[in-house]
């Protein structure tokens, strides 16, 4: 196991990118900030941060179009030991926060035929396992709950750079990983057959290193 930062020399800017998620991909991005050095150093605790981290979707529909949209509220925390090829994420999204760029699809999407945030406020992932490859993340297992409905899914990391931002003075981590979902798995069965049943989820989030004793007194 190699110790510390893969990438701590980089800088960290902004490294969103707009447009839709390619076919097949669920792209999970967490900015982290970078790994303490030496054997025996602490996992790293880190919080997300709702108003910078949003969680994309896309679905096919009519055989032919794509419609693309976004959660805009996400917020959760990530603990990441690559010494021990442990950690955890927990991801929470708030279901309101729904934005197509059109207020009536919106609303419907709220609706109970759909994703029924009145009841499910919240989409939720939750780790079991994270994988790494000496000490870089390259994939988590875990946990997605979906208007009330859990099922299994399994994230492959395609990208992690990790640096200092510059004009914040901190230092982070860009990460992405893909998957995808099958809507009918989690009740989302409205209009099958035109509507696809694969979603592509693109989860954006960034968190920022905290002091796990001060958390612990929060």
């Amino acid at each position: 196991m190699t110790s510390g930062s893969p990438c701590r020399s980089k800088r960290i800017g902004n490294s969103r990118t707009s447009g839709g998620v390619a076919r097949g991909a669920c792209t999970v991005v967490l900015l982290a900030f970078g790994y303490a050095s030496g054997s025996d150093a602490a996992p790293d605790l880190l919080r997300v941060d709702p108003e910078l981290s949003t969680a994309e979707f896309a679905v096919s529909y009519a055989g032919v179009f794509r419609q693309q949209g976004r959660f805009g509220r996400t917020e959760g925390t990530v603990v990441l030991d690559p010494e021990e090829d442990t950690g955890a994420i927990d991801l929470i999204v708030d279901a309101k926060s729904i934005d197509t760029g059109w207020s009536v699809g919106d609303a419907w999407l709220q609706s109970e035929d759909m994703f029924d945030v009145a009841r499910f406020p919240v989409i939720r992932f939750r780790s079991t396992q994270l994988s790494f490859d000496h000490a870089r993340l390259v994939g988590v297992a875990g946990w997605l709950t979906l208007r009330g409905v859990t099922h299994p899914v399994k994230l492959e990391i395609r990208r992690m750079e990790c640096g200092r931002e510059l004009d914040a003075g901190r230092e982070g981590c860009d990460a992405v990983a893909v998957s995808r979902i099958k809507r009918s798995d989690y009740g989302l069965s409205w209009g099958l057959g035109f509507i696809g049943d694969d979603i592509d989820l693109n989860f954006r989030v960034t968190a920022s290193r905290i002091d796990p004793h001060s958390a612990s007194r929060q």
